[in-house]
């Protein structure tokens, strides 16, 4: 199990990375991380972007309390209900790994749409259930590596994460398929700019030739 949590971790690390190359340097941008937990990522994200600022939200008090020492500017909002911003607020907003976790994820999609200024942009995350690891695991009978049940893993004897809980942050309820995942940016208004991917069986680099069945999609979308 140790070699394939290595190899999750690795295509994990290619994944923020491939986000971050996304980001466009913009010291005067307004920016906004939709779920940034304890906002390690998030001050990636503002290095990035050279912001002078950078503004948080989720919904896990204990996290928000960290970010906030960090100096972001987090705030506790159910990212599945109307977000708390006027319209046209921010020039960026991001958000890794945090759609697969949403009961609405067409709702929070046409949200970021709302509060984005014109012309700005938003670079997203997930899960793709068309990759290969899962789609073999279907095959098989075994639950696909990317869901979970009530904060619980189970399903999958493969899985590294196989029988563990997640604690007290929300388990993936809504896994796309990559096209699923496209068709529903599109719908809500935005524009493909450029699409990128991490994790592939049985190579990581072959994500960069087939990313209709990597393990992460990342989109960047602009309004």
């Amino acid at each position: 199990m140790s070699r394939l949590i290595k190899l999750y971790e690795k295509w994990e690390n290619e994944r923020n990375l491939k986000f971050l190359k996304m980001l466009d340097c913009d010291p005067d941008a307004k920016v906004i991380d939709m779920g940034c937990g304890k906002g390690d990522f998030t001050l990636k994200v503002k290095e990035k972007i050279n912001a002078k600022e950078i503004y948080g939200v989720d919904v896990w008090e204990d996290a928000l309390t960290e970010a906030r020492n960090k100096g972001i500017k987090a705030e506790k909002m159910d990212l599945n209900e109307e977000l708390g911003f006027p319209d046209g607020s921010f020039h960026v907003v991001v958000s890794n790994q945090v759609l697969e976790h949403l009961f609405f994820p067409s709702f929070f999609v046409q949200e970021i749409y709302r509060i984005l200024k014109e012309d700005g942009y938003s670079v997203i995350s997930t899960e793709n259930l068309s990759s290969w690891d899962n789609i073999i695991s279907l095959l098989f009978g075994y639950v696909p590596f990317s869901m979970e049940f009530d904060r619980l893993k189970i399903g999958n004897p493969f899985s590294p994460h196989d029988r563990a809980k997640r604690g007290e942050y929300p388990s993936h309820v809504r896994i796309f398929s990559f096209q699923g995942l496209i068709d529903l940016l599109r719908f809500h208004g935005f524009k493909i700019e450029k699409v990128s991917a991490s994790g592939y069986l049985p190579f990581n680099f072959l994500a960069n030739f087939d990313q209709r069945h990597a393990r992460f999609v990342i989109v960047k979308v602009r309004k």
